[in-house]
Order: structure tokens, then sequence, then C-alpha cells
């Protein structure tokens, strides 16, 4: 979905949205597929990457603010789509920062009795939780899914380790405010629109270009390593405003890092899996590249992990 056929839906342009954003386009997800079957997708694409078979996966962990339905898990769903016996699945939420978090909590398994092989997913449809009359939302976001599978490695390969961080005194900054026990959806909540996505934008901003940098500091100050030793960052694909914001606070040029959301949009916790993949495609980085992958959303959370390839 273009930028020129949001400007056929509400009041804005291409011009307005490249510039504010440096979007120009997204996917959205057809009639009938939901955050699950775009998971499996990409997890059949990980899975079959690895070389293992479903059979060998011994845990699904699912990044999606935007599930199936609200209990029980997608993760659930995903494994049983996949065929993946004997093997755990759960949903981990923390918004756009999500698979930065799922990483995190995969790689602690791994090695561990039992846990050979996990599968690590984000998957949303946004578009199904977006307000289609809010410009100010309804063009920044898409839909997709990113996976990768995490098994035990040489030393000195791998997730060197992660940082994450949360500050919930920001949970209302990005919210869907209905659909909860606080506030389950009623007829006067539809009519005021409670059901969807809401984001203060200036909150966002303000949020974002401080948290990215941090995260990628964080990180590298955690397992030893500095800037100069990060082949490429992976940041969250936002918007390009805040990843040159944050590179440049970390004084690095934008060689030093990957953006693909302007074919995508912002996928929220499907982004970083679907731009590290794009990127390894693309030559960007290979076996012994240290990459960062940085995230930051609702919650508010964000965090990042260091990884060679």
């Amino acid at each position: 979905m273009t930028n020129e056929d949001w400007a056929e839906i509400v009041e804005t342009s291409d011009e307005w949205i490249t510039t504010k954003t440096g979007m120009k386009k997204r996917r959205i997800a057809d009639p009938g597929v939901s955050t699950s079957d775009l998971a499996v997708e990409a997890c059949k694409i990980a899975i079959d990457d690895s070389g293992l078979e479903a059979s060998d996966i011994d845990m699904i962990i699912l990044a999606t603010s935007s599930p199936d339905v609200p209990l029980s898990s997608t993760a659930g769903i995903v494994q049983d789509k996949l065929g993946c016996t004997n093997c755990a699945a759960f949903d981990i939420n923390a918004v756009c920062a999500g698979w930065v978090h799922a990483l995190d909590v995969g790689s602690r398994y791994v090695g561990t009795p039992g846990y050979d092989n996990v599968l690590v997913v984000g998957s949303e449809i946004y578009s199904r939780i977006l307000n289609w009359e809010d410009r100010a939302t309804c063009v920044l976001f898409g839909d997709g899914a990113g996976a990768a599978v995490i098994s035990k490695v040489e030393e000195g390969r791998g997730i060197l380790g992660s940082w994450l961080m949360s500050d919930g005194s920001g949970s209302s900054v990005i919210e869907i405010p209905a659909g909860g026990v606080r506030t389950p959806i009623t007829s006067e909540g539809f009519v005021e629109g409670m059901q969807y996505f809401h984001m203060d934008g200036r909150a966002v901003w303000d949020f974002a270009i401080e948290a990215f940098p941090q995260a990628v500091r964080e990180v590298l100050r955690r397992v030893g390593r500095t800037l100069d030793e990060v082949d490429l960052i992976i940041p969250h694909q936002a918007n390009v405003n805040i990843i040159e914001a944050g590179m440049e606070n970390l004084g690095l040029p934008m060689s030093k890092t990957f953006t693909n959301l302007q074919k995508y949009g912002n996928t929220a916790g499907a982004s970083v899996p679907l731009a590290l993949r794009e990127a390894i495609d693309e030559g960007l980085v290979g076996p012994g590249s240290l990459v960062v992958t940085a995230a930051f959303g609702g919650g508010l959370a964000w965090g990042a992990n260091a990884i060679v390839l």
C-alpha cells in the first residue's frame, strides 16, 4: 500500500509521509490472514535455513502486540500450524521492542537441558488495530513477520548479551485503551474509537531518540565491546528521522545502520528480524560480523542485543 493510496483515504500526501517518516509503502495482510499465519510463513523460512525440521524445535517464542485472539497464546497456534510436537510455546508483548526481548529470553534457554533449538518470531498485523481515519497513525504501520532459530554455537559467536529496560509510567503513550479487563469494549467504546491503537507522537519522539542510542551503548558496555567494533546496527524501523537522530547521537554515519521502512513501514515487533534478514541477504553482514539489534516501543520498553553472526 503506497503513500498515494493513503492520500485517497485520509488527508495526507506522499510528500508529507516521506518527509515525516521516510516511508513510501507498506504491506497489508489479506482478509482472513492472521498474525499466526504470517508467523508460520516466517518460521518455515527460518527452520529451512537452519537445516532443521519442525520436530527439532524445542521452544517457540512469539513477539506480538496484535495477537490472533486475546486468549490463548498466538505462539500455541503457530506451534500447531507448524506441527512442532513436544515444544513449549508462549507470547511476549513488549510491542515494538518485543523481538529484542524474545531473543534475549530464547538465548537464555539454549543449551539448557531440553532446549537445543529455540524459534524466535515477531509477527504483527497492525492494519486491523488501526483507526484508518487517523492520519497521525494509520499511515505509519505495515503488516509482516520475521523469525530466527537460535541454537548453541562455538565460543565467541551468537548472542553475546542483551540489555533491556522498561518505564511503566509511560504506558499510556502507546496503547489500545479498550479491550482488556480495565476497560472492556462496550458500544460506547466503539463509538469513541477506544478499540484502536493510540499514540502520543511527540512523547514517542522524545522517548525514542534517547532510548535507541542508550540501548546500543548499554548493551556494548555489558558485553565489553565498543562502537568502533560494530559492523552494523539494526534498529526498530519506526521512523527514519528517529534513526538518523539516534545515529547522530552515537556519532555514527547512516552507513553503519540499515533501513527498510521505506518498503514495509513500521511493522512493530516484526521490524528488527525483517531488517536483519534483509541486511544479511544484501551482504552487508555475514559470519563473524558484530551486529547490534535495538528496539523501542510501547510499555515503554526498549533494549538491544549484541550478536556475532
